[in-house]
């Protein structure tokens, strides 16, 4: 009885083992179903993104040959440019330093890559090169834009003129972290424009050169043939003014002579003849008597007069002494005067120029007698055409008035002479005009240049000046002038030449 218990206890222990395996194996096949469904999906998804992976391996490599064939592309324009090309990085330091040189680089620094690569411009330019093109770098950071600009650097020794334009590159932030320069070379052109400058002086100083000397002569020629009619002149005058005032000596000695015998006969024969007396009612012979020494006296003052303006001509010509030699400068100076006479003596609507001298006491000066004379001439003729344009006149008053530009009412001109030291001589020719303006003062001696009306000045006469004292007399030629002021010429040369 017992062992049937246990036989059914252990039937019902294998029929409720039978059915928990029933039910387990029931849900094992569920998950395997569903194991397999979801290998199955996970195989599809896989699957799928295999071939998504796959697709974009396909697109990775043709993106990657399409960056090599850029690359190769901008590689052969990189070194088969025959314009310079480097790039320089932007480290975080702000300093810099080239990361790209190209093969024109190399071969028109002569230095190559790997001497560059890696290295700031100090070490590949040196300190006073590198210094300068850091700046280059700095400026163009600072602006953020491309900047160009002409420079000469020097490589090996050698210097180069070049033309650069340096183009910064910036990252999505903003911050500009390479720099790509490209450059030409312009030396032959620096070159050419350097030569064609030199040229252009060249020809400006032949030009300047050539109009100087046409200018000289045809001032010299003009100056000779002045020179020579002048001492023709004077030579010719000489002679009967020398004839004339020599034999008034004698007619004053024969007409004295005639005046005793007249008083001794009147004293002998106070009554004479009729016709006697009437001859002498008709010639007032007492006022003949009285008034004809006066008269020798008057033609024995005009002919020195004329003597002494026959020496002035001859003094001014000097055409016996063309050549170098000692004479008395104030001797020249009264003699231009003597000549200028007639523009500076007073005229019925124009008082006369006071002409103040202040001579040194000077020795002998070795110079060309005649072209300084010019010189003189042409100093005075300006200063007294200044003070006439200065000067004004009221007819109605007949005084001098000055006007509202500045005119002065006392016309002056003022010579002063001195010995300098060391061996050196001093003229000086003042007016008080109205002065020279201070853009005229600065082309005053230019050839040509004139501010007088045309017909009246060449402008020639200051610029010969000019090259007469700085040139032929080693000296100095200045001119002291504000407006409203006068003007004073300052001339000074070497006492003597050697």
């Amino acid at each position: 009885m017992q062992n049937d218990n246990e036989i059914n206890e252990s039937c019902n222990q294998l029929s409720e083992l039978a059915s928990y395996c029933f039910r387990h194996q029931q849900t094992l096949q569920q998950a395997d179903a569903e194991l397999e469904r979801r290998v199955e999906e996970r195989t599809r998804e896989l699957l799928t993104k295999n071939e998504a992976l796959q697709a974009e391996i396909v697109e990775y490599q043709r993106q990657q040959a399409q960056l090599q064939h850029k690359e190769q592309f901008l590689r052969t324009v990189y070194n088969g440019c025959e314009h310079l090309i480097f790039v320089v990085d932007v480290e975080e330091d702000g300093d810099f330093r080239f990361t790209g040189w190209s093969l024109a680089t190399e071969r028109a620094t002569r230095l190559s890559s790997t001497e560059v690569i890696g290295k700031t411009p100090e070490d590949v330019l040196g300190a006073v090169g590198g210094a300068a093109v850091r700046q280059r770098y700095v400026s163009c950071l600072e602006s953020g834009k491309p900047i160009t600009y002409e420079e000469c650097l020097t490589f090996q020794g050698e210097e180069t003129w070049s033309l650069t334009t340096i183009n910064p590159l910036k990252d999505s932030e903003g911050r500009i972290y390479r720099l790509v320069g490209t450059t030409v070379h312009i030396t032959e052109r620096i070159q050419a424009e350097t030569q064609l400058k030199q040229q252009t002086q060249d020809l400006e100083k032949a030009l300047n050169e050539l109009q100087q000397t046409q200018m000289q002569l045809v001032q010299s020629e003009k100056m000779s043939s002045l020179g020579q009619l002048v001492a023709g002149v004077a030579h010719e005058i000489n002679n009967p003014v020398n004839f004339i005032y020599g034999n008034l000596t004698h007619a004053n000695d024969y007409i004295q002579d005639l005046i005793r015998f007249v008083k001794l006969y009147q004293q002998l024969y106070p009554h004479p003849i009729p016709q006697l007396e009437e001859l002498a009612a008709e010639i007032d012979l007492e006022f003949v008597i009285q008034d004809l020494p006066k008269l020798l006296n008057s033609m024995k003052i005009g002919a020195q007069r004329i003597r002494e303006i026959v020496l002035s001509l001859r003094n001014f010509s000097r055409m016996d002494e063309a050549d170098m030699k000692e004479v008395d400068i104030h001797q020249g100076i009264d003699s231009t005067l003597m000549i200028l006479e007639h523009r500076i003596k007073g005229r019925p609507d124009y008082p006369a120029i006071q002409v103040i001298k202040e001579y040194g006491n000077l020795p002998l000066v070795e110079c060309y007698a005649g072209q300084l004379n010019q010189v003189f001439m042409n100093i005075l003729v300006n200063a007294i055409d200044a003070i006439e344009e200065s000067f004004v006149i009221l007819a109605s008053k007949k005084s001098q008035i000055t006007s509202n530009q500045g005119q002065m009412t006392s016309p002056q001109i003022r010579i002063r002479t001195q010995l300098l030291e060391p061996n050196q001589v001093m003229i000086s020719i003042a007016d008080n005009g109205l002065g020279i303006p201070k853009e005229v003062k600065q082309r005053l001696f230019d050839p040509f240049f004139s501010t007088k009306p045309i017909g009246k000045g060449t402008g020639m006469g200051l610029s010969i000046s000019y090259q007469i004292i700085s040139q032929k007399h080693g000296g100095k030629l200045e001119c002291i002038s504000q407006l409203g002021s006068g003007a004073e010429f300052a001339i000074t040369i070497p006492l003597s030449q050697n």
